[in-house]
């Protein structure tokens, strides 16, 4: 049984810190992808902090380095597949719910609340099959990198 010694257990709690971050943004409820966000900052900065703190310390600097680069990478890989599923949703769905709210605002008929919910319900259920789709095709790619990049290093911390 391999046990670790105090470097090797704050490189997998920043490991773990960075991952439940990043899979927290991808939970669409409520304030978890928001507190995803934070972990994974705090996660990031602790990681810049212990790069420059242990600067001697080859093992602590490639960890540090190779969750830098894989926090920004998969930054860059989620926003290509934002924005994917968003020229797709934008160029083929049904906006026309929208435009209909749009016209009655420009009437000056003032929506209500419960009027822009239903709004938005209506158009994600006249979408759903669209948004599934896009969301199977853009959005996994961002989950793939991380968990790879997390089980990759973190097998190299245990070598």
């Amino acid at each position: 049984m391999n046990t670790f010694n105090k470097d090797q257990k704050e490189i997998m709690s920043l490991y773990a810190l960075v991952m439940v971050g990043a899979l927290m943004m991808l939970v669409p409820y409520s304030l978890i992808p928001f507190a995803g966000v934070a972990c994974m900052s705090v996660g990031l900065i602790a990681t810049y902090f212990y790069k420059w703190k242990y600067k001697s310390n080859e093992v602590m600097q490639f960890h540090m380095s190779y969750i830098i680069r894989t926090v920004w990478w998969s930054t860059l890989i989620l926003t290509i597949g934002v924005g994917l599923f968003s020229s797709i949703l934008w160029s083929n769905g049904d906006w026309s719910i929208i435009y209909n709210m749009q016209d009655s605002v420009a009437r000056g008929v003032i929506p209500t609340e419960a009027d822009v919910q239903r709004s938005i319900w209506n158009f994600v259920q006249d979408n759903s099959t669209l948004i599934q789709w896009t969301s199977l095709v853009s959005l996994p790619p961002y989950p793939i990198y991380l968990i790879y990049r997390a089980i990759a290093g973190v097998k190299k911390l245990i070598q």
